[in-house]
Parts: C-alpha cells; structure tokens; sequence
C-alpha cells in the first residue's frame, strides 16, 4: 500500500488527508522512517514551487480532511492528554536523548523537553499560557531509573511512580496545577 501512495505523484483525485491518516498510524507504531517518507513525499508534492503548499488539493480547494497531518506530528512527539482525568504524556519517537516539543491541552499551552542518557532523564514541562491540572504524567525513560524527583519551580512533589513497559508513570499524591510561566521538572537516575 505504501508503495502505491509514494506513486501518487500526479495530480489527480489525491486524497492526502488518507495519506496523512497512514503517516501518523506508521509513527505510533513505531514505523518512524516509513511515516517520514510518506510525509516528505506529499510535502513535496505540494511544495511551494509547484502548488500552494496550504492548499493540499483533495475533492476541492481549501479541503480539511489534509489537517490530519497533525496527527503525524501529534506522533511523533508521543503525545497523548486527558483532561478530565488529569493525564499526560511523551514519548517521542525523534531525537530522544535530546528533544523540545509544544503541547497544547483544553485549558494551556507549552513545551516539553527531554535530556536523556544511559544513566540520567530529566524533563520540563512549561506552561506558557493558561492552567494544566494533572494527576499523572508518563514519561518514556531508557536509563535504569531507581531514584525520581519532581518539582515545581524549587518544590518537590510527591508522587508514587510505577514502570509501565518502556514507560514510567508518576501518580501525584495531590493533583498538581501549574499555571503560566511554572514549570515541573522531572529527574530520574
């Protein structure tokens, strides 16, 4: 299938908005590569040069089913939130020893950003507009983790943490808000 869709190079009835659906299914399941090809090639086929780069042509002009590209980046990042239950998460699937992210949730927006080696993570999560109530974050960690700290600004938080496959999850003793310009910091060793 991927093979017929990186052929669609003509102008035809193209529906990118499918194409984007499969890029971003391939990146949450891990098929990173494959998800980058498929999404530099409708990149290129509406690139700037050839075609209105905002105007991914599929049934008519101007068509929203070609917003799911946001979906493959919403992947990439290994993002997922839940705001009734307070939950959120990241795992990226690029550049994970050294990584920055945004996130956007229902009532804030932010960064994420991860540094990672074979023994340390550490993480931020910032709030630049609005509040982001939380009962739980997970993190993707590949270091041996025995020790986690986590703060917001120079307060520790206490929070029960639990392995959940390749992630760790951190339960908040009390729900957690940060509001604008707070940041909760997260180092594992």
């Amino acid at each position: 299938m991927l093979d017929l869709i990186l052929r669609s190079e003509e102008f035809h009835e193209c529906m990118s908005g499918f194409e984007h659906q499969v890029a971003s299914h391939m990146m949450a399941e891990g098929m990173t590569d494959e998800a980058l090809i498929l999404t530099r090639m409708i990149h290129d086929r509406y690139y700037a040069g050839k075609r209105n780069p905002f105007n991914e042509i599929e049934c008519s002009d101007h068509y929203a089913r070609a917003m799911a590209s946001y979906g493959t980046f919403i992947s990439a990042c290994g993002f997922d939130y839940d705001g009734p239950n307070g939950y959120i998460k990241f795992a990226p699937k690029l550049n994970t020893d050294k990584c920055k992210v945004p996130f956007t949730s229902a009532t804030s927006w932010g960064s994420y950003e991860q540094l990672q080696s074979e023994k340390n993570f550490s993480a931020i999560l910032k709030v630049k507009y609005g509040s982001l109530f939380l009962n739980k974050i997970t993190l993707d960690a590949k270091a041996p983790v025995t020790t986690a700290k986590i703060y917001i600004g120079t307060k520790l938080v206490k929070a029960k943490m639990m392995k959940e496959g390749q992630s760790f999850a951190f339960h908040f003793e009390n729900k957690v808000e940060l509001k604008k310009g707070q940041e909760l910091k997260v180092n594992l060793s």
